[in-house]
């Protein structure tokens, strides 16, 4: 739920005539656009007090559009107020009923809440969106629900489809696929989906680094999972993440 669709933040340039000093004003419209796109940019760059102020901005100008009560959702959810959160996605989808990452936002914010059967149907809505280009999030998130009902084979299922859609991109739905396969001992497709979820855009993704230790130790390539358990400790020193790695090293010494 945590990224948010391609974002393009318009450079504000102030045009000058060369025959004159008149400035071209911008309309409330722009403005308020401008504002939106801000605080689009500033969530991507995870600084949610910023995006509240841009968004404020473009509130003062009147601005009602579901954009702005998504990205209010969003950082809300950044700054851990819940039912905050809920009413702007709410209001987004009161104003777009078919805005299909809003419906992403409150499927994980009343999935997070406990409300299952309110998050399934709105996740489920914006999975099955063939238009939705993140539709991968939701079907994640599916999986992660399925994990809470203890439906281990539907939340396969949908990580599996989220990974069909996003490929090496769905970093948590190869994860938790691992896990499944862990728990399973399938522990060949285990280690590839732990690998996949570490590599490239997933690599700064400690748990699943540590993952792929662990079922190195668990197939018993000892030499592999050292190797493995060192590399945690360099790339995540002083974490939790490098703490484990090391009682790990310590259990196959």
């Amino acid at each position: 739920m945590n990224k948010l669709s391609s974002v393009l933040l318009l450079a504000f340039f102030v045009l000058t005539s060369c025959a004159s000093s008149d400035k071209m004003e911008l309309s409330t419209e722009e403005k308020s656009k401008l504002f939106i796109e801000s605080a689009a940019a500033d969530l991507n760059e995870n600084d949610a007090n910023s995006a509240l102020a841009h968004l404020r901005q473009a509130q003062d100008l009147k601005n009602e559009s579901p954009e702005l009560y998504y990205l209010l959702s969003l950082a809300y959810y950044r700054k851990h107020e819940t039912e905050m959160a809920i009413s702007a996605a709410k209001k987004a989808l009161k104003l777009s009923p078919d805005f299909s990452a809003a419906k992403n936002a409150l499927g994980k914010l009343l999935l997070d809440k406990g409300d299952l059967v309110g998050a399934e149907k709105n996740l489920k809505e914006a999975a099955l969106d063939l238009t939705y280009p993140e539709a991968f999030l939701s079907k994640t998130n599916l999986g992660l629900l399925n994990s809470k009902k203890k439906n281990q084979t539907e939340a396969e299922h949908w990580y599996t489809k989220a990974i069909f859609d996003a490929g090496n991109n769905a970093c948590m739905a190869l994860y938790y696929r691992g896990e499944i396969y862990f728990q399973k001992n399938l522990l060949e497709q285990a280690q590839s989906d732990f690998k996949r979820a570490s590599k490239n855009g997933c690599a700064n993704f400690g748990e699943a680094h540590l993952y792929l230790g662990k079922t190195l130790i668990k197939m018993k390539k000892n030499s592999e999972a050292k190797a493995k358990l060192i590399e945690i400790q360099q790339i995540f020193p002083s974490t939790d993440v490098a703490s484990r790695a090391n009682q790990y090293l310590k259990e196959i010494q």
